[in-house]
């Protein structure tokens, strides 16, 4: 069996044919002996700060590390030692196939497969990350991936070439990652306990380690909800502050901005952008950049299998793969058919409106209604905050709207979805 190893510095991905086998976060810790890895070391980041490592995946290289200790020399022994200790949780071995960032330079690539062969692996495969999720793009001739790692966003151009997708352009944008956004959400978590409750949680390690365990779950569930109350039980007593969506939204502005500008000077008004799913829902990214679609993380896996022989190779001969085939399959043909049956537009008291923006102020809506645009098509979500009914029954999960589909909104108001050419 040959193994896909997708190197995402926020959630490494091990996969075989038949589905992900493993993930885990890029982070380790030397607090205690042996270290700790992934979602283990994650929650020890602000406990234990000096002891905790997360730039290793993203910086790959040889260069002493700034907090020095008996155990690790460098970024590419922590990138070892967690890549071991993966495969032995796994027990794998053999053949593996590397989906590495597209900002991996030809010195990171040849630690990579450095430390691989010290691994129970034998490299067989390098291939950039974001042509496996732009892999089908058949309608457009440029495209832009987002990809989101812990301490930058890198936006990679690809251009389709004779039936080929082609890596064109890769810039990193430092400072505007996961990390810099949980810092952001967790100063207004912590400015909304001081001004409600009086209680700073970034005061004791204990409960500022708390926000970050808990924060990705909080997020979630304001962003279905609108409004958010949270509770920090601190040696007995329990604070609690709430938030809503906005003031989530409003402490990311700054961040995305930095991405916006950068992608504005990369694409025009038809260029398509995709980011993965697990992204795409960020408190107040699609506002910055509306039109982004959505990719499922099974896609990489699928795309990686799909074009083995195209990436596999063997011995000295390895070399990443920057080019790949587009999709010619009879998805091609259903995609097209599901386009056509895509709406683009609504239909609200005889007046059409362009999607994805359903709230308008005649309909007086106490929550937004959200839809976002994925690559099946604008997707509807549920708020169990108002009455939702689709085609006569109650809205209660995530839908992919098509033509002909009728909305009504707190058994007031009716939406028809149509397409405008």
């Amino acid at each position: 069996m040959i193994t896909l190893i997708e190197l995402h510095d926020r959630n490494i991905r091990i996969s075989s044919p038949d589905g992900v086998l493993l993930e885990s976060p890029g982070f380790a810790n030397t607090a205690s002996n042996p270290p700790v890895y992934g979602e283990e070391a994650l929650k020890l980041t602000r406990l234990h700060p000096q002891q905790s490592f997360s730039q290793f995946w993203l910086q790959l290289s040889l260069d002493p590390l700034v907090h020095k200790n008996k155990l690790f020399r460098h970024q590419a022994d922590l990138a070892y030692a967690h890549l071991n200790t993966l495969m032995q949780e796994l027990n794998l071995e053999g053949e593996a196939v590397f989906a590495v960032p597209s900002h991996y330079n030809a010195s990171q690539l040849a630690t990579l497969l450095g430390l691989a062969k010290h691994c129970p692996l034998e490299p067989a495969g390098l291939v950039d990350i974001s042509l496996l999720a732009l892999s089908s793009l058949q309608e457009h001739q440029q495209a832009v991936f987002i990809d989101i790692q812990l301490y930058q966003t890198v936006l990679t151009r690809v251009s389709r070439e004779q039936g080929e997708i082609v890596r064109e352009k890769v810039i990193p944008i430092p400072g505007t990652g996961l990390l810099a956004l949980h810092d952001c959400w967790s100063n207004a978590i912590t400015d909304a306990f001081i001004k409600q409750s009086r209680f700073d949680p970034q005061h004791n390690a204990d409960t500022e380690q708390y926000i970050y365990n808990e924060l990705e779950n909080w997020l979630q569930k304001v962003s279905l909800n609108q409004e958010i109350l949270l509770e920090i039980n601190n040696k007995g007593t329990v604070h609690q502050a709430s938030l809503t969506l906005k003031n989530f939204e409003q402490r990311a502005q700054n961040i995305y901005k930095r991405i916006s500008q950068e992608l504005s000077a990369l694409v025009d008004e038809n260029t398509p952008v995709y980011v993965l799913d697990r992204f795409a829902t960020l408190p107040g990214l699609s506002q910055e950049l509306p039109g982004l679609i959505g990719v499922n993380d099974e896609r990489i896996g699928e795309s990686a299998y799909h074009n083995l022989d195209l990436i596999r190779s063997s011995g000295e001969a390895l070399r990443l793969i920057a080019r790949l085939p587009v999709h010619e399959t009879p998805q091609k043909t259903r995609s097209s058919e599901n386009r056509e049956a895509r709406p683009s537009h609504f239909l609200y008291r005889h007046r059409a409106y362009a999607l994805p923006d359903l709230n308008l102020p005649a309909l007086k809506l106490a929550d937004p209604i959200k839809v976002s645009l994925q690559e099946q098509g604008y997707c509807l979500h549920n708020n169990p905050r108002l009455d939702l009914q689709l085609n006569g029954a109650p809205l209660t999960e995530s839908v992919i709207l098509k033509l002909g589909d009728s909305l009504t909104v707190n058994q007031d108001a009716t939406i028809e979805f149509i397409q405008v050419r």
